[in-house]
């Protein structure tokens, strides 16, 4: 997923929710409803196949998690941006919502 389509779900996700009005230029700003949007999705909760997802493509296969295995991940970097972070999940492992399931 590109930035614009990232930034397109976005606004169409805190709109769908009620947190933001594009059409209200008195509105807060998108960015600072982060947070909020944060909250939000926060007590949806994670389905435990995206927990398992995420933790067999950390761990490299392995039953658990180490040090090392982080810092190859890592590979001398501080941080992880999100299109690294989603290179080392696979876009395989990636299933974004389409317009027709956002309720």
């Amino acid at each position: 997923m590109n930035k614009g389509a990232e930034t397109a779900l976005y606004m169409d996700e805190i709109e769908r929710r009620g947190i933001y009005d594009r059409r209200d230029p008195m509105g807060p700003l998108p960015t600072s409803l982060r947070p909020k949007i944060n909250d939000e999705i926060g007590k949806e909760g994670v389905d435990p196949r995206t927990v398992d997802t995420v933790f067999r493509a950390l761990a490299g296969g392995e039953s658990e998690l180490t040090e090392l295995q982080l810092e190859r991940l890592y590979d001398g970097r501080e941080s992880l941006d999100y299109y690294s972070f989603l290179g080392i999940i696979g876009n395989d492992n990636i299933q974004w919502p389409r317009p027709s399931e956002v309720k």
